[in-house]
This record gives structure tokens, sequence and C-alpha cells, in this order.
């Protein structure tokens, strides 16, 4: 390891032939890089390294709607970017049970009561209600949830029908402003987005099928004011088996000492 001192050419950064440049702080170190990747002996560990690559593309992809983005941003999550927000929100019910109805893909604001998604080859329908469901009563928390609204709906597939299909999963964003509203304060309400026909004709070629829906009110600059999410849906599969949390072990109560020795 070498350190560059009293640059006159700038501050270097990055990775030139074999040479890597770090800045830490106000110093600038080079690194010689290693000619053969690092290889990884444990199973373990190398599962890990996958899962987490696959969870980064999945958040990867959430982060590229421009107003999922900014209620992150909003949120204040901890994650030095956006889509490492998303990441982490999500990294403990991932590292269990994977790409689930446990992930998020907004943060936790308003409960969406009621969800149903109904989706085929031609159409995406999502159903809810603004009735608590425990107490049969209007959810106050929607008396300000005002339109405009866009309706969200992220699609993934995965788990292919064929094992030799090269496309192991497949990601859909849906995004969709509408005026109407606000929603009844004692009907369901259902929305539908307007697709092609045959947009969804892949979900035929996957065993588990997801859909993660929500909901954000917007202002007059399009940024979003408040939302409404509820975790993904199965249309296809199901929830993997759900692990039992350890058991607590419980703490040492303090208690009196009595050492004795013979030298």
């Amino acid at each position: 390891m070498s350190q560059i001192v009293n640059s006159h050419l700038g501050i270097p950064i990055g990775k030139h032939g074999k040479t890597i440049f770090r800045r830490n702080r106000k110093k600038i170190f080079t690194y010689e890089a290693s000619e053969k990747p690092i290889k990884v002996k444990s199973d373990i560990a190398q599962n890990n390294r996958i899962g987490f690559g696959k969870l980064g593309k999945f958040c990867n992809f959430i982060n590229k709607s421009r107003l999922i983005k900014l209620i992150w941003k909003k949120s204040k999550q901890p994650g030095s970017a956006t889509n490492r927000q998303i990441l982490k929100y999500n990294h403990s019910t991932y590292k269990y049970y994977e790409i689930s109805s446990g992930i998020h893909i907004l943060p936790e604001s308003l409960f969406i009561h009621a969800p149903e998604v109904l989706l085929n080859e031609n159409n995406l329908i999502f159903r809810f209600s603004t009735l608590d469901t425990n107490w049969k009563t209007y959810d106050e928390h929607y008396s300000d949830f005002n339109p405009p609204y866009v309706f969200v709906a992220m699609i993934h597939a995965k788990d292919p029908v064929n094992p030799n299909n090269e496309n192991k999963t497949v990601n859909v964003m849906l995004e969709e402003t509408s005026e109407a509203g606000p929603f009844s304060r004692v009907d369901a309400t259902s929305f539908s987005f307007e697709v092609p026909e045959k947009s969804f004709s892949f979900i035929k070629d996957y065993n588990t099928i997801l859909v993660f829906p929500a909901i954000i009110s917007i202002d007059e600059y399009n940024c979003p004011v408040k939302w409404a999410e509820t975790g993904g849906i199965y249309i296809k599969g199901k929830h993997p088996e759900i692990i039992p949390p350890e058991p607590v072990k419980p703490r040492e109560k303090p208690g009196n000492s009595f050492r004795m020795e013979y030298i």
C-alpha cells in the first residue's frame, strides 16, 4: 500500500489498470488489484452472497421509480442511497424467506384493509377497503388521504415451470395516476390498470407469482404526500414455511460469589 502526498493533478479516485485509488478523509492511498477473484470457500457464505445479489437486483428495480425513490428519501430510513434503504428495510425478511409476501416496496405508513388482487394475462385489478377489518368502522387515517392518487403494482414472478427457462425471474412495475376519489367510507374500492392485451401472458410460465400493491397520494408537483401499502399478495404459490424464532435465553441474575483456593 502506498500514499499520494501533495498531488497537483487533482484527486485520483477509482481504478486505473491494476492500481486502485481510495480516499480516506484527506489522504489518498493506492492498492494493487489481485488478478484472481477472491474465492468463497463456505457454501453458506456463497449462498449468502448470491442471495444478497438477488435482493439487490430486486431493490434496484423498485428504485427505478422516481415516485418510489422520493418516498424513501422522505422516509429517512437508514441507508446511504434509496436503493440501500429498501435493501436494509427488507434484509431481515429476505434472509429467512427470500422474496415473499413479507417484503415491502414502500416504508411503513397507512395500512391497506382487505387487500385483494385479481390477475390474469390481460388484467390486473386491485381491491381494498377503508374500513378497519377488526372494528368494521371507517379508518380515520384515510380522512386526509386525498386525490390525485398513483396506483402502484409490482409483479414478481419466479420458479419457472420449465427449469431450462433462461428468465428465472420477471419483475413488472405498474404506475397509473387517478383523479377519482376520495375513497368510499362504506364500500370497497376497485382499480383496474389499463394495459395492452396479453401483457401478463408470462404468468403461466412461473409457479410463484407475487403482486405488491400500493397507493400514493400526490400533490400538484407530482410529489408524494401520503402512501399506503400492504406487502406482497400471492397469486400463485405460497409463503415458505414459517421458521419459529429462537427462544430467548434468560439472563443470569447477579448473585453472591464464594471462591476458595488452597496453595
